[in-house]
C-alpha cells in the first residue's frame, strides 16, 4: 500500500522518479486504474526540488487536453512526495520503437507523422494555456522523448510528464544522472543554457520524429558530453546516414525542424503539424487512431500477455540509454505498409495531390458510374433507409458504389472499407466549386477563373485553386471532407426513391482517402433529420414495445453523440409501448431528442420495436 493507493506493479525507474501502475479502491466496489510516479528518496530530501516539484503539479493539473496525460493527485505519504496520473493502457513510443527494431521492421512513415502530429496537438494546447485567471502559463515541456509518449491499444496518442520536465529544468542543484539519456532529446539552446521557449520543444519532436523514421537514436555517442556536442551542433550524420529513403518532402520539414536557431523552425507547434498535415495531403496519405492500432497489434500480436512480456522485454536495460543498443531495421521497401490507406497522385513533379471532386461534376452533366450489370443487392428507401443501409455497409467494411435515385434527384457514393470516400450528384448546387463560393470562401470570379484552368490541371479543381494561390492544399483537403460529409448526411433524410449497391466497383476518378467515419456522420445526419420525418417514421408502430437488441453490433458511443444513446438503450426495456415513451416527456426538446436517437439506435439495429 501506498496511502490510499495500492500499488500493484513497477513500470519503470528513472533518475528521477520510479513509476507504478497502481489502482485506488473505494465502496461498493469502485476500483480505477491509474499510474502513481514517485520521486526517488535522494530527490525528496532536497526541500528546493520538492517546492518545484509542488509548483509544477499545480500548474499542470490546469492542463485538460484528450492528447495530454492528466494529473488526478498529488500528495505526500511517509513525506515521499508523489503524482497520480492516468493510466494509459498501451505502451509508448519507445518501447514501439525496440519492439520493431528487435522484429527488424520500421514504422510506417506515415504512422511515425501521425504520432508526431497528435503530440504538436498536445503542445499547441499547452504553449497557448491560461491559467483559472486567464494568464498565460508560458509552459515549455523541455521532456519530450519517445518514453514519454503514450500510445494506447486503441491507437490513441497522449504527452506526459510536463510536471517533472519543469521541475527538472528549473532545479538549480541538478544531480549527476538525473538528467541521464535526455541529453538527445534537448535543444541547442537548453544544451547552452540559453533561454528557451515553445521552439524548444519543436525541436525535441523533430529528433522523436527522426528516430520514429529511421529507426535510430538520432544524438547517439559513448558518453554524454559527446550527445551534448552534438546536439549543440546539431550534427545531423545519422539522419543522412539512416534516413536516406526518407521521403525528400518528408525530410526537408524534419531538417526544418531541426535546425540550430530557434528562428529558423517553424514559429508554433500549430504551424509544424500543418506542414505534416500538408505532406500528408500532397502524399495522398491518411492515417489515424485505426492505423497505427492495426500496426500495434500485429507487431505486438493479439495476445495481451504475450505483448505485455514483449514491451517488458525490451525495458531490462535503462530506458533512456544513450548508446546504439537496437538491431539494424529492414529497409523501408520490406516493410509491410498494409495498415496505411494509400493514394498514390499521378501528377508531375511539384503539382498538388489530386483529390478534387471528378471533372464530369465540376463540367457537363452528371453521368453515373454504375455498370452495366445487376447490382448486387437494391430496395426502396421507404423500407431500407439510407442510415440502415449506410451502417451495414460500414459494419461489412464494403467497397463499391452506392446509388440513390428519386424523383427529382440522383446521388452515387463511393464506399471504401465501408467509409464514404467521394460524392457524385446530379445537383449542381452540389458541386465543389459552388460549394465553396456559397461559403464565401471563393468569389464567383475567383470559382470563374479557376474552371477556366481546369484543362491544365487534367481537370481536377483542387490542384488549380492551389496553383492559382486561392487555397492551400490542407483547406483543400479540409473543405473536401467537410463537403463530402455533408453530402452524404443530406441522403439521410430521403424517405422515397430506391438505392443500388454495385460490390466491389471502384472510382476511376483519382480521390483522396479521406478518413471520414460512418458512425460519426450518422450520428451528426440524425440530428438535422425534420421532426415530420420522425413522426411519420413512428405513427404506425406507436403501439409496439422498443428494446434493447440481444446483441450490440457495435458501441453506441460511435456515433459520438456523447453519453446519450447509450443512455436510450439502457432505458429501452420492451415494457412500454412508444406511445407511453412519448407522452412520458414533458419538455418538447426531450421528446424530440428521444425519438431522433430512438431511429437512430432502430436503424442501425441497436435497437428494435416489437
Amino acid at each position: 500500500m501506498f496511502g490510499r493507493y495500492t500499488l500493484l506493479e513497477r513500470l519503470a525507474m528513472g533518475g528521477m522518479a520510479e513509476v507504478f501502475r497502481a489502482k485506488i479502491t473505494s465502496s461498493h466496489g469502485f476500483e480505477k486504474v491509474l499510474v502513481i510516479k514517485r520521486i526517488l528518496p535522494h530527490l525528496a530530501a532536497d526541500p528546493s526540488f520538492v517546492a518545484m516539484f509542488i509548483d509544477e503539479a499545480k500548474l499542470t493539473a490546469q492542463l485538460t487536453h484528450p492528447k495530454i496525460v492528466q494529473i488526478l493527485d498529488f500528495g505526500a505519504v511517509s513525506e515521499q512526495y508523489f503524482i497520480a496520473l492516468e493510466f494509459v493502457d498501451g505502451f509508448d513510443a519507445l518501447g514501439l520503437l525496440r519492439t520493431a527494431a528487435q522484429k527488424r521492421v520500421r514504422l510506417p512513415p506515415p504512422l511515425a507523422v501521425f504520432i508526431a502530429q497528435e503530440i504538436l496537438e498536445a503542445l499547441d494546447y499547452a504553449h497557448n494555456a491560461r491559467d483559472m485567471e486567464g494568464k498565460p502559463m508560458q509552459i515549455v515541456h523541455r521532456d519530450i522523448s519517445p518514453s514519454n509518449i503514450f500510445i494506447s491499444k486503441r491507437g490513441d496518442v497522449k504527452l506526459g510528464d510536463f510536471g517533472i520536465a519543469h521541475a527538472v529544468r528549473r532545479d538549480s542543484k541538478t544531480q549527476s544522472g538525473t538528467l541521464k539519456g535526455k541529453y538527445g532529446y534537448m535543444s541547442p539552446e537548453q544544451v547552452v543554457g540559453r533561454p528557451i521557449d515553445a521552439r524548444s520543444d519543436l525541436f525535441a519532436v523533430g529528433v522523436v520524429l527522426a528516430e520514429l523514421l529511421t529507426g535510430r537514436r538520432l544524438f547517439s555517442a559513448p558518453a554524454d558530453l559527446d550527445v551534448l556536442l552534438k546536439v549543440r551542433d546539431v550534427r545531423l550524420d545519422r539522419l543522412d546516414r539512416y534516413g536516406a529513403d526518407i521521403p525528400p518532402a518528408l525530410d526537408k520539414i524534419v531538417r526544418g525542424a531541426l535546425k540550430k536557431d530557434p528562428g529558423e523552425r517553424p514559429p508554433t507547434a500549430l504551424a509544424l503539424r500543418d506542414q505534416l498535415s500538408d505532406y500528408l495531403f500532397a502524399a495522398g496519405q491518411r492515417v489515424g487512431p485505426a492505423e497505427l492500432r492495426a500496426f500495434a497489434a500485429k507487431l505486438l500480436g493479439a495476445d495481451p500477455e504475450t505483448a505485455a512480456q514483449m514491451l517488458r522485454s525490451t525495458r531490462q536495460a535503462d530506458k533512456h540509454a544513450e548508446g546504439e543498443r537496437a538491431p539494424a531495421l529492414a529497409p523501408a521497401d520490406e516493410v509491410d505498409r498494409s495498415s496505411v490507406r494509400r493514394f498514390t497522385p499521378v501528377s508531375r513533379p511539384g503539382e498538388a495531390a489530386r483529390l478534387a471532386p471528378r471533372s464530369r461534376g465540376e463540367l457537363g452533366r452528371f453521368v453515373s458510374a454504375a455498370p452495366a450489370r445487376p447490382p448486387d443487392s437494391a430496395g426502396a428507401l421507404s423500407i431500407i433507409t439510407p442510415m440502415r443501409l449506410l451502417a451495414d455497409l460500414a459494419l461489412a467494411s464494403e467497397t463499391g458504389l452506392v446509388r440513390f435515385e428519386r424523383a427529382d434527384a440522383e446521388k452515387e457514393i463511393f464506399v471504401v472499407a465501408g467509409a464514404p470516400e467521394s460524392v457524385s450528384s446530379a445537383d449542381a448546387s452540389e458541386r465543389f466549386g459552388e460549394y465553396l463560393v456559397g461559403r464565401d470562401i471563393l468569389t464567383p470570379d475567383d470559382l470563374e477563373l479557376a474552371l477556366g484552368m481546369l484543362p491544365q490541371y487534367n481537370g481536377k479543381l483542387g490542384d488549380t485553386l492551389v496553383a492559382l494561390g486561392l487555397l492551400r492544399p490542407l483547406d483543400v483537403f479540409r473543405l473536401l471532407s467537410e463537403q463530402v460529409r455533408d453530402r452524404v448526411i443530406d441522403v439521410f433524410a430521403w424517405t422515397e426513391g430506391s438505392f443500388s449497391f454495385y460490390r466491389g466497383v471502384e472510382n476511376r476518378q483519382e480521390s483522396f482517402p479521406l478518413g471520414l467515419d460512418t458512425f460519426e456522420m450518422l450520428g451528426a445526419g440524425v440530428v438535422n433529420l425534420p421532426v415530420g420525418l420522425l413522426e411519420a417514421r413512428f405513427a404506425s408502430v406507436a403501439d409496439l414495445r422498443p428494446a434493447a437488441a440481444p446483441r450490440r453490433r457495435f458501441d453506441p458511443d460511435a456515433f459520438k453523440l456523447g453519453p446519450t444513446p447509450g443512455a436510450v438503450l439502457e432505458m429501452l426495456d420492451g415494457q412500454r409501448t412508444l406511445r407511453r415513451w412519448s407522452s412520458s416527456f414533458t419538455e418538447p426538446d426531450e421528446r424530440l431528442t428521444f425519438l431522433r436517437t430512438l431511429y437512430l439506435l432502430v436503424e442501425t439495429d441497436l435497437a428494435q420495436l416489437d
